[in-house]
């Protein structure tokens, strides 16, 4: 049985959370595939001889200062979630402003042939090949000329199913309908059916530039979106890796689960063969591309999305030595850590860590307890908060 067979198989049964305490758990399994990636490092290991301070917000979510962070959006569970939200907030306030103009959006799923034994390296240099020839001048103004468009919002995607590799591209342009030179006048119906038409066409035409034969009816799903559609639109194009409805498809997130829950030894191994070639093959590659419109809005809608971070209320909850980091490392209880939401838990995962590390308490300066008041700051992986004089030294 092929690797794509065997992992398939455990679809019926695989658990799909989602939850953070599942992220941390999964980024353990990437280290154990890539023991040589910046994934290894992430969350794990402090920065310089820092302590690890924990701090939960008012959304609910639990942070840990001190530590080093890889930023590898495709293959770190943890990372990836945390900058694909960012991203959202990006993507959300560029085609929000873009509507605010008298813009419309087009979505677009583009996808190329691919074959169930083919690489993924082979695929996804096969889609860059299409990709670029769409964008050469010569296609791209005429199909840029009939939708209007004047920038496009574009992520890529990469799943598994019983046809192997399936990497494709999200990409919203963004429409000045007064521009259409195709589109106005028509009906909405009418209106659609011409879309679907022209971006068929054009990125049929871009595999036929690049040597690749494109089916029209199986490549191109196209939608002219409402303005109270928007968001959702943007929440599609901008999810997490380790999201997946379909129930024949396994994202790259679920290869790891696929490990995690598998007691059978040839699924996991499978699992883990197919995450390393995913691994190398996205390497270097982009998750989302702006151009036009959308790259010149980037900037005031990064600056966006940082000034809301700022109102963040961090309740910072205490700070733990680093070899009291070290025994939380060793029991295997920094997934446990990375979602406290109180002193009390705190108190309770350091104390699992001790003992499991000999002692018969919480050794003394391992721990100190915040007893602050709430205040509006920013929290930063890289960023050390000195210990406050409010804090107290807990002795068990």
């Amino acid at each position: 049985m092929s690797h794509i067979k065997q992992v398939l198989s455990i679809i019926p049964s695989l658990r799909r959370e989602g939850s953070k305490f599942e992220s941390a758990e999964l980024q353990n399994i990437v280290r154990e595939i890539l023991p040589d990636s910046r994934v290894a490092a992430c969350l794990r290991h402090r920065l310089s001889n820092s302590s690890v301070t924990v701090s939960t917000t008012e959304r609910g979510n639990t942070r840990l200062g001190g530590l080093m962070v890889c930023d590898s959006s495709h293959i770190c569970p943890v990372c990836h979630s945390r900058k694909m939200a960012k991203e959202q907030q990006i993507v959300s306030r560029i085609v929000h402003d873009h509507y605010q103009a008298g813009g419309i959006l087009l979505a677009a799923a583009l996808t190329a042939p691919h074959q169930v034994y083919e690489p993924l390296s082979e695929n996804l240099d096969q889609m860059e090949s299409i990709w670029k020839c769409f964008r050469s001048p010569a296609i791209w103004k005429r199909f840029a000329d009939k939708l209007g468009i004047v920038g496009c919002v574009r992520r890529l995607e990469v799943t598994l199913g019983a046809n192997g590799w399936h990497p494709h591209l999200h990409v919203m342009f963004l429409c000045k309908s007064e521009q259409a030179k195709e589109i106005t006048g028509h009906s909405w119906r009418t209106a659609l059916d011409d879309a679907f038409h022209i971006v068929s066409t054009h990125w049929r035409q871009a595999g036929g530039k690049a040597g690749i034969i494109i089916n029209e009816n199986a490549q191109a799903a196209v939608a002219i979106i409402e303005h109270i559609d928007a968001q959702r639109t943007v929440n599609y194009n901008t999810k997490n890796m380790g999201c997946c409805k379909k129930p024949n498809s396994l994202t790259p997130i679920d290869l790891l689960r696929v490990v995690a829950q598998s007691d059978n030894g040839s699924v996991t191994y499978a699992a883990k063969q197919l995450f390393k070639e995913y691994a190398t093959a996205v390497k270097g590659k982009h998750t989302l591309t702006y151009s036009g419109s959308a790259k010149l809005s980037r900037n005031d809608a990064v600056k966006s999305a940082d000034a809301a971070s700022t109102d963040v209320v961090e309740d910072k909850l205490g700070t733990i030595s680093p070899d009291a980091w070290s025994a939380i490392i060793r029991a295997g209880l920094r997934g446990y850590l990375a979602v406290v939401k109180s002193r009390r838990e705190l108190v309770a995962i350091v104390l699992r860590a001790a003992l499991r590390s000999g002692h018969r308490h919480i050794p003394l300066r391992w721990m100190r307890l915040a007893f602050t008041a709430k205040t509006k700051t920013v929290i930063r992986s890289s960023a050390i908060s000195p210990a406050p004089d409010t804090m107290v030294t807990l002795c068990m």
